[in-house]
């Protein structure tokens, strides 16, 4: 059961600092809900609920987690994470950004894009 409590804590924070970083640095493509306060407010509350989880709710004589079952909880559920970001983002966003502006190069792409418009953009362009 710690197992699982542990992976929806860490899932909660990586979703958490994924929002955080993408109100930061204007990624729109990547943000959740199209006002950047609301992310920003979503992100720290995400990521307060998850240290409040593992600070709180951690009792020391009641482990059933290994280092290994640990380490493999923490990859699973940050890549989860990160997927679950991209793929919500790209979804709540699709008609936001669906319109034909020049993209631009590199991680600036999901300024104007979802990630998933950014990959089949740059898989469209010519190899020059």
């Amino acid at each position: 059961m710690w197992s699982l409590n542990y992976f929806l804590m860490v899932f909660l924070a990586v979703i958490g600092v994924l929002q955080l970083a993408a109100a930061y640095n204007n990624f729109r493509g990547l943000l959740f809900f199209p006002i950047k306060i609301l992310s920003l407010i979503f992100g720290i509350i995400a990521v307060g609920m998850s240290l409040a989880g593992f600070f709180f709710w951690y009792d020391i004589y009641d482990i059933v987690v290994e280092g290994s079952q640990q380490t493999g909880s923490f990859v699973f559920s940050a890549g989860m994470g990160i997927i679950f970001t991209l793929v919500l983002a790209s979804l709540v966003n699709h008609r936001r950004f669906n319109s034909g502006k020049p993209q631009q190069d590199g991680m600036d792409n999901l300024k104007e894009s979802t990630f998933f418009q950014a990959v089949r953009n740059n898989g469209n362009k010519k190899v020059q």
